[in-house]
């Protein structure tokens, strides 16, 4: 081949491989340009969508703070329809905003819309369109979130006064399909009422034992012939009292009405400065038979009002100095003769010797941080919380067990309608810090039912514009099914550590489900 015609074919290499990357050039610029238009048309959308769909939500709460809770099908056909205006308001027309998805799963709100965007350049390279779309809900997976906050880690309702949490180490999870509790019960004990005796000091410098010892026997109600562990002659009474005559001071009652306050407890309410009368003779027999009454029915915990000594005869009432928890023992003594003993349980009212932790709350949250707001448990509860409530943010718990509208929340959450179905949203919690530095009464605190509720942040929900001190941190978020009482599984007392065994008697106001999947686990999120 000539060298000319090797130089031909040389320019026709280069002009076909000029064309080759012209071509390939041309087609980057048309995906660079069109991608970029892409973007902003998306930008746009994004934009309109948002903005109907935030004139769709405060027309939703306007309709719910009226009172009407579940939209009906008309309201939300005027909620769909203000969306579209506004949307059509940011430039779209009555066709595409028309065909705009408006829906409200979960008696939430979802704006929904997908867009085909024609193309410019990239048709050279046989793309026409491209499709963009925007999503704005108030919530999103959160729409049935409970006005509830957890622990991360299996909650166990040990007593009616206590509780036990194994907080999860990390790596540590709830269990797919296992029962959990996810809001703490109370069953208050009883008032025993107050016994017809008094106990006179062992130690009357002793303000709040009196110089007993916790655990100790004593005798409560003395017989014949007996004296005061002090050495005090009791003057012919055998440490009863009157307890109607703090209403009128002059004798009311006698032996039958004697035995019943033995056995029932008095119904009325005697307080530290009442004045009573004693009540003469040993009573014997309705001493007896109200003291086996009670142990025959398991009523065994009373309350003894402390009086500092009693007269002669009925000649002067005696003033009530103090409360002490006795739990009965026995009576002794034969015929006109009865001695009642008991066991000291101490000062304090309620006693509870279970192994756990006091209950200070019992999971019961206020998410929209208004110390004042608490009428919207109940609502919150059954329809879910109509905002949303953020990773990280600073929570309020609500004071109180509030067993009743919890029952009537579950019962109509069970029922599993469409917009108020039974799984349920409940954020996980935890106590920060900053809890810790700005309350010392928190120092131990360790889960959302340690805090006694006593922030108002008015709405806060950052530590930058509130100095919280008794609140919690949402750390993630976790979906229940919620049980109903007969489908608990994890009920009695065989207690383990972690994530074994049972979870506590079943106690008014508890809440139980099983574990669905983590919305947001705790410690994947920064």
């Amino acid at each position: 081949m000539s060298i000319r015609n090797r130089i031909k074919a040389r320019s026709g290499s280069v002009l076909v491989m000029t064309a080759f990357f012209g071509v390939v050039l041309l087609g980057v610029t048309a995906l660079v340009t069109d991608i970029g238009y892409l973007y902003l048309e998306q930008s746009r959308l994004q934009t309109a969508v948002n903005a109907g769909w935030k004139a769709g939500f405060d027309r939703m709460m306007q309709t719910k703070n009226a009172g009407k809770h579940v939209l009906d099908e008309e309201e939300k056909e005027l909620i769909r329809q203000h969306v579209r205006d506004v949307i059509k308001s940011n430039g779209y027309s009555d066709e595409e905003a028309d065909a705009v998805e408006i829906n409200f799963p979960n008696n939430q709100l979802l704006v929904k819309s997908n867009k085909q965007v024609g193309l410019f350049f990239a048709q050279v390279i046989d793309i026409k369109s491209g499709e963009v779309g925007a999503t704005r809900s108030d919530a999103g997976d959160l729409g049935t979130i409970i006005p509830i906050g957890i622990p991360h880690g299996p909650t166990k309702d040990v007593s009616p006064t206590k509780y036990r949490c194994d907080l999860f180490d990390p790596g540590q999870e709830f269990t797919v399909g296992k029962e959990y509790i996810i809001k703490l019960g109370e069953n208050p004990i009883p008032q025993p009422g107050d016994a017809p005796w008094g106990v006179i000091p062992k130690d009357i410098n002793d303000t709040i034992d009196f110089g007993f010892a916790t655990g100790s026997i004593y005798i409560i109600k003395y017989g014949s012939g007996a004296q005061t562990d002090a050495g005090q002659g009791l003057n012919g009474n055998f440490g009863a009292l009157d307890l109607d005559s703090v209403n009128i001071l002059t004798h009311a009652g006698g032996a039958n009405m004697y035995g019943d306050w033995i056995k029932y407890g008095w119904d009325g309410t005697l307080k530290v400065g009442d004045l009573l009368l004693p009540e003469t003779g040993n009573m014997a027999g309705d001493t007896r038979r109200g003291v086996e009454y009670r142990i025959e029915h398991n009523l065994l915990d009373i309350r003894i009002p402390v009086v500092p000594s009693f007269p002669n005869g009925q000649s002067d009432p005696v003033e009530v100095i103090g409360f002490l928890n006795f739990r009965l023992s026995m009576v002794g003594g034969s015929g006109n003769n009865a001695t009642v003993t008991g066991t000291y349980m101490g000062s304090d009212y309620a006693v509870d010797h279970a192994s756990g932790t006091l209950k200070i709350s019992f999971g019961r949250i206020d998410p929209n941080n208004v110390a004042t707001d608490t009428t919207q448990y109940l609502d919150n509860f059954k329809y879910g919380y109509s905002a949303p409530v953020e990773f990280g943010q600073m929570v309020l718990p609500e004071n109180g067990n509030a067993s009743e509208p919890t029952a009537e929340a579950v019962s109509y959450r069970l029922e599993d309608n469409a917009e108020s179905p039974k799984n349920v949203i409940v954020p996980i919690t935890e106590i920060p810090p900053e809890i810790v530095t700005n309350n010392p009464a928190n120092a131990t605190a360790t889960t959302i039912y340690d805090l006694d509720a006593t922030d108002n942040p008015g709405g806060a929900i950052a530590s930058t514009t509130y100095p919280f001190g008794s609140s919690v941190r949402v750390t993630g978020f976790a979906e229940f099914e919620l049980l109903a009482e007969e489908n608990y599984t994890r009920v009695g007392e065989n207690y383990d550590t972690g994530d074994q065994g049972d979870l506590g008697p079943v106690m008014p106001g508890q809440v139980r489900g099983k574990f669905i999947r983590y919305i947001v686990k705790p410690g994947t999120v920064d």
